[in-house]
């Protein structure tokens, strides 16, 4: 019995330590960048099912999110479709190299790829009215269903997550010929990746011009530039929609500005929104603000001369893609150029990027998540 009871306790206690030595490894993947874990599934079958758990990968979001999300971030180009590390140019980085090609095959229409939007490490992209889900760090892709909704262009649309739902979502919308007490009648299609399937809703909105066609994800809701045709005179604003509730919940204010100064557009800085102001007298000013409601108010990030970009180029063409760590500014300009301004002495360099076509770009974090939401590809 006693001999019994030993190898029972032995064996209890091989097992407490087996777990023990795994949630350590657990513990300690959780904590590498996404690029690495994608090497590390071949160490054995243990780590690749575990680096492709689902929950493996929304672990590792949330643990991104709440730390340094900005140094896993980069930028997903069109036109071909190129990946850059931003810092590298800038020599925070040292590692990798600064632009890589990444070609998903899809059909021979890619050049012709418009960004849609981008969360959590997925970017989404309308390829000729057809929808594409893409990971650049898994090279994981999702071919979306068309809504054959909008035969013609949409006003506007946006991809996003809703927390509620645990669900990513597309959103088309584009105005009607139809007024109800005062308001215009949209009509927008929703597309669900956790169901596969499009749906038809109605929405009652002010009228609102200068929409921005790829709305931006910041806290639960899609967010466009607009300008207010309501008020005398019109204004510029930022149009909020609630992705869980599924309507326009909020109309954001745009802070003071100085004379001369026109609203652009909006990005992403790191887990803060973002929006830009040009001029034609060459400044350029760029705010960011970290929430909603009486607690969120509007930052100046940087209010800069732009005489030292490359002539040629006014401030409707010149957009400021990413800031860096070291106080650089990356620029977009006329949909076929990318460089890294510095303000310091108004100097710059070019991103040695491919151009066959007009490029879209914007920033995504390099993350595990899937497109297929835990379906299996052979069943989509």
């Amino acid at each position: 019995m006693k001999s019994l009871f030993a190898e029972s306790s032995g064996t209890l206690a091989y097992a407490v330590a087996e777990s023990f030595n795994e949630d350590i490894v657990i513990e300690i993947l959780l904590r590498l960048p996404a690029k690495s874990l994608m090497r590390f599934k071949c160490v054995s079958k243990w780590w690749q099912s575990l680096i492709s758990d689902p929950g493996f990968a929304k672990s590792h979001l949330q643990r991104l999110k709440a730390g340094d999300i900005i140094s896993s971030q980069r930028i997903f180009k069109t036109g071909p479709f190129e990946i850059i590390n931003y810092e590298v140019l800038d020599g925070s980085d040292d590692g990798g190299v600064v632009v890589k090609s990444q070609e998903p095959r899809m059909d021979a229409y890619t050049w012709y790829a418009e960004h849609v939007g981008s969360c959590d490490g997925l970017v989404c992209l309308s390829v000729l009215g057809r929808f594409v889900l893409y990971n650049p760090t898994t090279g994981e892709r999702r071919n979306l269903p068309s809504s054959d909704l909008f035969r013609l262009p949409e006003i506007f649309h946006g991809f996003g997550y809703d927390s509620r739902s645990d669900d990513y979502k597309i959103v088309q919308c584009k105005g009607t010929d139809q007024w109800q007490g005062g308001s215009m009648i949209w009509e927008m299609a929703i597309f669900s990746l956790k169901s596969g399937s499009w749906k038809m809703t109605q929405v009652r909105r002010r009228h609102l011009y200068g929409i921005e066609q790829a709305g931006v994800y910041w806290n639960g809701a899609l967010h466009w530039c607009s300008i207010d045709h309501s008020k005398m005179p019109a204004e510029a604003v930022i149009l909020s929609f609630n992705l869980s509730e599924e309507k326009f919940q909020q109309v954001l204010p745009v802070p003071e500005l100085d004379g001369g100064i026109n609203f652009k557009g909006l990005g992403i800085h790191g887990a803060n929104l973002f929006m830009y102001h040009g001029s034609y007298t060459h400044c350029f000013q760029a705010w960011i603000r970290s929430e909603y409601g009486k607690g969120g108010s509007w930052t100046k990030l940087f209010s800069i001369s732009t005489r030292g970009i490359p002539p040629g180029y006014n401030h409707t063409q010149i957009i400021p893609v990413v800031y860096t760590r070291s106080g650089k500014i990356v620029f977009q300009l006329n949909a076929s150029r990318m460089i890294l301004f510095d303000p310091e002495d108004n100097t710059y360099k070019d991103y040695p990027i491919q151009n066959y076509s007009n490029i879209y770009s914007a920033t995504y974090v390099e993350t595990l998540v899937s497109p297929y939401l835990g379906c299996e590809p052979s069943k989509i």
